[in-house]
């Protein structure tokens, strides 16, 4: 995920509100890494945030999951969810490719 496409909480909310997907992540959660794995270089097409290097994007994802701060959280202009199923890769992937981004 490092090798994504990096962005802050200020970047996370103009890319929502350009339309494109959100991803909060954290270093060394296992359901990150198989969402980052499993969406491949569909994922590059993401605004991708760090929950540990931005207390802001921690608040957030607290906000929109009761108060916990967990990860994968996508978000886009329509919602937020937790992606951590095995579907999570189709599901994100098919966000993106909606948002045209």
């Amino acid at each position: 995920m490092e090798n994504r496409p990096q962005g802050t909480q200020a970047d996370a909310l103009k890319a929502i509100e350009d339309g494109s997907v959100v991803i909060y992540w954290r270093p060394g959660c296992p359901f990150c890494q198989a969402l980052d794995e499993g969406l491949g270089e569909v994922g590059d097409r993401a605004t991708w945030v760090n929950v540990w290097e931005d207390a802001d994007a921690s608040e957030f994802v607290k906000s929109v999951n009761d108060g916990n701060e967990v990860v994968p959280t996508v978000t886009t202009s329509e919602k937020s969810f937790v992606a951590s199923s095995s579907k999570a890769p189709k599901i994100v992937a098919l966000a993106i490719e909606k948002s045209g981004k």
